[in-house]
């Protein structure tokens, strides 16, 4: 017997429609995850000065999502594999990204600037997607478990981990070149009259 929720609707008339929603707690952590991960690179998106440490959170929230959306795969459709490559295959970009972007660093206050770091919540933006095409074939398999949907579940986990990759790679690079990178005063600067 398929778990999930059954909703009825009347549909002109005596006529019901019942339609079998499959929807889960894990659908709620994917969709806060990747909410979460956007929610951290809008501030880096804007330009604002933030704390190094501040750039793990991204990755993290997008990878704790990449896992809830592989978690939802059906077992025999899963490919760990698959999904491994996919998070190497997506850091590799994402640390040449992170070593190539405008840095602005603070060493006194601690704090850095992204000047352009907007490819951080592009790529929040395909995941929060990823989540959503999830959702919509979880709520039109209708209970039945197709292999075919199975298979494009897998796929879709296989690429939110690719971009929870390119985030780990860029925010390790751009971590390791806070070390080296030139002072520049990012604080509050006095406001003279």
């Amino acid at each position: 017997m398929p778990c999930g929720r059954q909703i009825a609707a009347r549909v002109g008339g005596d006529r019901a429609v019942v339609m079998m929603v499959n929807l889960n707690i894990l659908h709620l952590l994917i969709a806060l995850g990747a909410a979460g991960c956007a929610g951290v690179l809008v501030h880096e998106a804007q330009g604002r000065v933030l704390r190094p440490s501040r750039l793990a959170a991204a990755p993290l929230l997008a990878a704790v999502a990449a896992l809830f959306l592989l978690a939802l795969v059906a077992p025999d459709d899963r490919a760990p594999k698959l999904w491994a490559v996919a998070l190497a295959l997506g850091a590799l970009p994402g640390a040449v990204r992170g070593f190539v972007l405008t840095l602005q660093v603070d060493h006194r206050a601690a704090l850095i600037r992204l000047p352009q770091g907007r490819d951080g919540l592009w790529t929040a933006a395909a995941l929060a997607g990823l989540a959503v095409v999830t959702v919509i074939l979880t709520l039109t398999d209708g209970g039945a478990g197709t292999h075919e949907t199975g298979a494009y579940e897998a796929l879709a986990a296989a690429a939110a981990a690719t971009a929870a990759g390119y985030l780990g790679g860029r925010a390790l690079a751009l971590f390791l070149r806070t070390a080296h990178a030139p002072h520049r005063d990012l604080g509050q600067r006095p406001v003279r009259s």
